[in-house]
């Protein structure tokens, strides 16, 4: 029994220490870029030893890769927590301004160091975020066919990998001119050129009920 707590309590502290690791890096890489902070750093902020460190990352590639990892888990969890007891409509729109919310935080320090000194993990998180983009916007798709929101003729394949296709290109693009295209700007227009191709007429009464009086807040 002793043995047992014992076990556990090593685990809880080497679960924690491995948190405080992640939270610090992600912090300070978002301030200063990924380049400019090194172990050395980390370990001088968390006043532990390199030899300490490495007993939870091989090497900083493998923090990194575990704070993209952070991130993304993060964010899943937060749309799924928001999703209940919601509808089709509710959960794309949400997810939507869920997704800006996030760009809002995001570092261009950390993501621009990330894709120019990490271009292998950069791939990795973009390749994982576009298959969550296209499984979530493929579920909600069925789930509005379902509930008589959304057309019963609609490819669902090609729609979902559409929406991928949009999000990861164009959607970026257009939040990269920023003084010309406002961010709520840009997801206001994504949100209405979105649920216009998938609405029925049962919809878009619901959105001109529930939405567009708003959208503009």
């Amino acid at each position: 029994m002793i043995k047992c707590v014992a076990l556990c309590y090593l685990c809880a502290t080497f679960a924690i220490m491995r948190e405080n690791i992640i939270q610090l890096a992600l912090n300070q890489f978002h301030q200063r870029g990924i380049r400019s902070v090194s172990v050395d750093d980390i370990c001088a902020t968390l006043r532990i030893s390199k030899k300490t460190f490495y007993q939870y990352f091989k090497k900083k590639e493998e923090l990194i890769e575990e704070i993209i990892l952070h991130v993304q888990q993060e964010f899943t969890g937060r749309c799924l927590r928001q999703q209940k007891d919601k509808n089709s409509i509710d959960i794309l729109i949400m997810n939507i301004r869920e997704i800006k919310r996030a760009m809002e935080k995001e570092s261009f320090l950390f993501w621009h160091d990330l894709k120019k000194y990490y271009p292998a993990l950069h791939s990795k998180y973009f390749d994982m975020q576009r298959d969550v983009v296209r499984t979530t916007f493929e579920q909600n798709i069925r789930k509005g066919m379902e509930e008589g929101f959304y057309r019963n003729d609609i490819d669902v394949e090609m729609l979902s990998y559409f929406h991928m296709v949009q999000m990861r290109y164009t959607f970026e693009t257009m939040i990269e001119d920023q003084q010309r295209f406002p961010l709520k700007r840009v997801v206001d227009f994504f949100i209405d050129l979105m649920v216009h191709l998938i609405v029925n007429e049962r919809g878009l009464k619901y959105l001109e009920e529930n939405y567009y009086d708003k959208i503009k807040k």
